[in-house]
C-alpha cells in the first residue's frame, strides 16, 4: 500500500476550502465534508487507479490523474511509494488554468458576461 503525501499547495487548498465551508455551512459540515476527502484521498492509497485520468478526458499530456471528492477535484500523482496530493480544487475553479494555464473560456466571453 503507497503512503499519502500532500504538497504544500494542496494543503493551501485545504485550508481555503476549511475557510469556505466554515463560513458557509459552519463547523460540523465543515469537518463532516474535509473527513470524507480525506477518507477518499486514504482510499487512493489502497486503489490508485481509480481515477479521472485527465489525457483521456481533455487530451491533456500529464501524469496527474484527479478523483472527484464531495464537489472538489484531488489532481494526485502515482510514484513509487506514495500518492502524491498535487492540489485540490473546488469543482467551480477553472482547474485546468489553474494547473496548465489554458483558459476554458474567450475573451469574448468574459467581456460579454462581465466576468
Amino acid at each position: 500500500m503507497k503512503k499519502v503525501d500532500i504538497t504544500p499547495e494542496a494543503f493551501d487548498d485545504l485550508e481555503g476550502l476549511k475557510e469556505r465551508l466554515d463560513e458557509s455551512f459552519g463547523v460540523k459540515k465543515e469537518k463532516e465534508i474535509l473527513k470524507a476527502i480525506f477518507t477518499d484521498m486514504k482510499r487512493l492509497a489502497r486503489y490508485p487507479q481509480t481515477d479521472i485520468k485527465l489525457f483521456e478526458r481533455f487530451g491533456i499530456v500529464t501524469d496527474y490523474k484527479c478523483l472527484y471528492s464531495h464537489k472538489n477535484y484531488v489532481f494526485y500523482r502515482i510514484e513509487d511509494e506514495y500518492i502524491k496530493i498535487i492540489r485540490i480544487l473546488d469543482e467551480k475553479r477553472d482547474f485546468l488554468y489553474v494547473l496548465f494555464g489554458i483558459k476554458m473560456t474567450s475573451d469574448e466571453s468574459e467581456k460579454y458576461w462581465g466576468e
